[in-house]
C-alpha cells in the first residue's frame, strides 16, 4: 500500500465535523491507557502525519516517529515546525525497528498495526525496544464495528487502503499481545449528520461500558514487567 497517496486525504479527514469528533474520541481513551508523562522517551509507529505525536511533543514528551511513507513524514516534519516542534523523524517498517533494546518508555501505535505483513515480528519488534516497566499502545480499527462491516464492503466495489488492511477484535489483539488492558470508543455510526456529534459525545462514556467490544476503534495497552 502507497500511503504517500493518501497524504492530503488523511489530514483533511481531521478537519471535518466528524473526524475531528472521532480524532477527539480516539485520542481521550488512548492517553487514559498510555499515560504519557512529560521527559519520558515515546515510539510512535506508523506515525503518519505526526497527529499523535505533536500532541506528545507539546506534553513534554521526548517523541521520535517513525512510518513507510515519506511523504507522510514530510508533512508531519512542516505541521510540527509551524508549531515551533521538532521531532525525530525515520523512515522504516515497524517490522524491522532501527533501535536499540529497551530504548523507549512509550511504544504507541495508531492504526497503522492492521497493514503489518507480519504482526507476530511486528509484537516482537515493540516488545523489543520497550523497556522494562514500560508500555506498549496499540490502537487498531475493531473489526467489530459497523465502521469494519462498511469498510469492507465498500472495498469489495472499489480499491481503497482498507482493501489493504486486516481488522482486529479484541480477542485477536490480546492473543497477540497476551494479557493486557483494552477498550473501544466511536459509537457514532459512519455518515452522521454533523448535528448529531454532540449527542453522541454525551453518550460516549455509557457506550463504552455497555458496548464496550463494538466501538470503531479499539486500542490495547500491555504493560511490560520491571
Amino acid at each position: 500500500m502507497d500511503f504517500d497517496n493518501i497524504t492530503e486525504k488523511y489530514d483533511a479527514w481531521f478537519t471535518t465535523p466528524l473526524g475531528g469528533a472521532v480524532d477527539r474520541w480516539e485520542k481521550d481513551v488512548t492517553w487514559t491507557l498510555a499515560r504519557p508523562v512529560p521527559g519520558e522517551k515515546v515510539l510512535d509507529i506508523g506515525t503518519g502525519t505526526a497527529n499523535y505525536l505533536i500532541e506528545l511533543a507539546e506534553r513534554g514528551l521526548d517523541c521520535t516517529g517513525l512510518d513507510i511513507g515519506l511523504k507522510m513524514l514530510l508533512q508531519g516534519r512542516r505541521k510540527a515546525l509551524e508549531k515551533g516542534i521538532k521531532l525525530k523523524l525515520v523512515t522504516a517498517s515497524g517490522e524491522a525497528l532501527p533501535f536499540p533494546a529497551g530504548f523507549f518508555d512509550l511504544v504507541l501505535s495508531v492504526t497503522a498495526f492492521e497493514f503489518f505483513e507480519n504482526p507476530v515480528l511486528a509484537v516482537q519488534e515493540m516488545t523489543r525496544v520497550c523497556r522494562p516497566g514500560g508500555r506498549i499502545v496499540v490502537g487498531v480499527l475493531n473489526k467489530w464495528s459497523i465502521w469494519a462491516a462498511r469498510r469492507r464492503v465498500l472495498s469489495w466495489f472499489r480499491d481503497s487502503i482498507f482493501t489493504h488492511c486486516r481488522f482486529y477484535s479484541y480477542i485477536e489483539m490480546l492473543h497477540l499481545f497476551g494479557s493486557a488492558a483494552w477498550t473501544t470508543s466511536v459509537f457514532a455510526p459512519p455518515g452522521i449528520p454533523d448535528w448529531l456529534i454532540p449527542c453522541f459525545s454525551r453518550l460516549e462514556p455509557l457506550l463504552r461500558k455497555w458496548a464496550k467490544p463494538f466501538g470503531a476503534y479499539l486500542v490495547i495497552c500491555k504493560r511490560q514487567k520491571p
